[in-house]
């Protein structure tokens, strides 16, 4: 599955931040974009149709660097959302665009 554009498309929706579904439409990237057009999250979805990858383009909770990313641990339901931190200290993965 290429991320930047993925086999099965990118769809966009429109609702607040944290409420992108854990599952959609398989091999795709589903951007959530606010009433007014700011987008606020992007969600990267794997062959099965579960969420793999997200970033965050705003939210409230404190400081953060914008964006950033998240992988999604279906495995750990202490952490399901582990912060991306690459070898550089870098917060978003270009890999994923």
């Amino acid at each position: 599955m290429g991320m930047c554009k993925p086999s099965g498309g990118i769809d966009k929706i429109i609702g607040r931040v944290g409420s992108l579904p854990r599952i959609w439409l398989p091999n795709t990237r589903l951007d959530l974009y606010d009433g007014i057009g700011n987008l606020l999250q992007q969600g990267w979805y794997g062959p099965d149709g579960k969420i793999i990858w997200y970033r965050d383009w705003s939210h409230g909770g404190g400081y953060h660097d914008w964006p950033h990313d998240h992988y999604v641990n279906w495995d750990n339901p202490k952490n399901p959302r582990p912060p991306y931190i690459g070898p550089n200290g870098e917060k978003t993965n270009s890999d994923f665009c």
